[in-house]
Formats: structure tokens, sequence, C-alpha cells
């Protein structure tokens, strides 16, 4: 008797990847079929195709150099974590590179769209839910406190922030804030506390959008990994040090993180309904827990990284990513399950 082959899933990442890695050591534990690929395989290492003609419909993806084949319609889970552009290879001028990449992004995106399966997440949800200023509107009309907030590419505008404001204002990066400079490392800018010095640079803030918002005190912050209906909110103590009072991003190796805080029951249904209008199955949210306890929103993030937890603190973020993935879908929003540390 030839055992039921267990759920295939298909990952799209870059090569160097090391959030992907104990995810996949997770699924193969439980059965699955892992099928790993990167975007800039195509077109030269990957082959797309769907075809009605023969008399059975076929979609198949082939890594030609691994001598892999994933049938399309029996995936359970596509994860569309973070690949890498199309590469068509050095001998394709930039006319034909550019008609090939536009008839790809067609094609591919159209084949691997049509799947009906778990995606985590489309990348159209990607693209949406990282819109800062949509997250925070969409945030406010279901009822989640958010900072006051200035987005604004007119000088004048900040000055007039600046005169009026009762109290501290941040600026923070759209994108989180990494530059890349030939020839360095990326260099992040952290979440930064402004004030008067600012009035010297102000040409710079017509340069491009900027986001300004006011500064809120705090007791300890959480950062919230959403994995379809299961909730793993951690307590970071950010007010305990001084590189990680207005933005914990500032420590990179040794986190204050304090007690487990399950969410209150209206925040899990208010994040639940912002996640349902995202159309988000997995996200990492960040909120501010205030002295009173009232939790303000700061931002959503449809491809926040998660295995970190894994490393510092011993939550199991591989296994329940892992099972996400098992579950196959379309995904169905229900109760949720929140998972302490």
């Amino acid at each position: 008797m030839t055992a039921n082959p267990g759920p295939s899933v298909l990952i799209l990442t870059q090569e160097f990847d090391l959030t992907v890695d104990p995810v996949i050591t997770a699924l193969k534990e439980r059965g699955a079929r892992v099928v790993r690929v990167d975007l800039s395989y195509f077109p030269r290492r990957m082959q797309l195709t769907t075809s009605d003609f023969g008399g059975t419909p076929r979609r198949l993806l082939r890594d030609v150099e691994a001598g892999r084949e994933v049938d399309l319609d029996e995936l359970s889970a596509v994860w569309y974590r973070r690949p890498t552009a199309f590469d068509f290879g050095p001998d394709m001028g930039k006319a034909e590179g550019e008609f090939a990449r536009r008839e790809a992004m067609q094609g591919v995106g159209g084949i691997l769209r049509a799947t009906n399966c778990l995606w985590v997440n489309r990348p159209d949800v990607d693209a949406v839910g990282e819109l800062k200023p949509f997250q925070l509107e969409l945030a406010k009309r279901l009822g989640l406190r958010v900072p006051r907030t200035l987005v604004t590419n007119d000088p004048q505008e900040v000055v007039d922030l600046l005169d009026s404001s009762d109290g501290p204002i941040v600026y923070k990066a759209f994108t989180g804030g990494v530059i890349h400079y030939p020839g360095a490392f990326p260099a992040g800018l952290l979440t930064t506390v402004v004030g008067d010095e600012i009035r010297e640079n102000l040409d710079r803030v017509g340069h491009t959008m900027c986001m300004f918002q006011e500064y809120i005190e705090k007791a300890y912050e959480v950062r919230l990994t959403v994995m379809g209906n299961t909730y793993l909110p951690v307590t970071i103590s950010s007010q305990e040090r001084d590189n990680t009072r207005v933005d914990w991003r500032g420590e990179t190796t040794d986190m204050p993180y304090g007690p487990y805080h399950p969410l209150p029951e209206e925040i899990v249904k208010k994040t639940q309904a912002l996640l349902t209008e995202l159309g988000a199955v997995y996200a990492a949210v960040d909120f501010i827990v205030t002295p009173s306890g009232e939790y303000i929103f700061l931002e959503v993030n449809p491809m926040g990284q998660f295995m970190w937890m894994q490393h510092d603190i011993g939550i199991p973020m591989g296994d329940h990513f892992a099972d996400l993935l098992m579950r196959g879908g379309p995904f169905t929003r229900g109760e949720v399950t929140q998972i302490g540390y």
C-alpha cells in the first residue's frame, strides 16, 4: 500500500534566507514536500507551463538545474517570502529585457496567482499592506488608537507642526529606514525625536514624502506575530535602556524582553478586522502600551521578520509557521489562539 503524499508547499525566496531554513525543516518533519525557488531562476533555470491542450489541463513549475517539478494544482500553500527579481542574463538588450520583464510579470504572476491554495501572503496583499498612511487610516476607522501623524513633503507644514506641538515629535521612515550606499554596508535610519535642529535642514523635507508623529510615552511595547489565527505577542521592555527607548530596533544583540502579556480581547478583535481588510494571513504588528495600559497601534508589516524570537527566547516560530502552511487554504479567519512564552 502506498502512503498518501503529504502536502506540497512552494516557497519563493532568495537563495540566502536564514528565516526559511528552520521552517523547511519543520515542514519536512511533518511530511510536506517542499519546493524552494527564487524568481531570479526565471527564465534560465525555472520553467513554467500552463496548458489546456491535450485533454488534461496542466500547470507545472520546473527547476531544471535541481531536477524538480511541482504540479501547481496540487499545492497546499505558497509562501511568498522575499524573492529577488527575474534574471534574463547579460546577453539580452535593455529594450528587449524590459519587454521580457513585463511579459514575465504577466505570465509568471498570472500562473502562480491562479493557484487555489493558501498564500502567505499574496504579493499584491503585501504591496498594499505596506502602505503606512493607508494602514493608519484603516486602523483608525476600525477603532484602534494611532499616534497623531503628519505626512508631507511641504517644509512649511513641518514648521507649523513644531510651532504648535504640545509635546515631542518623531520622524519615522516608511520603509524601514535602510539606505544602501555604493560600496558600503546598508545604513539604518531609526525613528528619531526631532526638535529645532530640523529647521536648519527643512529643505530636505521637500525631496520626498516624510512622516512625523507625536511621541507617546510608553510602559512597554508589543511585537505581535500573526500566523493565521495564531497570535504570538512578545513584550519588549524598551524603556529599560536608552538605545531602545524611542525605537527598540536600536538593539540588535540583546533585546530587553519582558514577561508575556496576552492581548486584550478588544485589541484582538480590532487586529483581526484590520488584517481581514488588508487580506493578510501573516503579519507582524507593533503596539505601544502606555503607562495607563492603553494599546497604541504603530504599524503592521506583512513581511516582518519572526525567527529572531525563536533564537532569543525559544518560541518555536518555525513550527508555528509550518503548521500554518500545512493547513493549506484558502484561509478562513476565525477564533484566535494566543501563544505565550
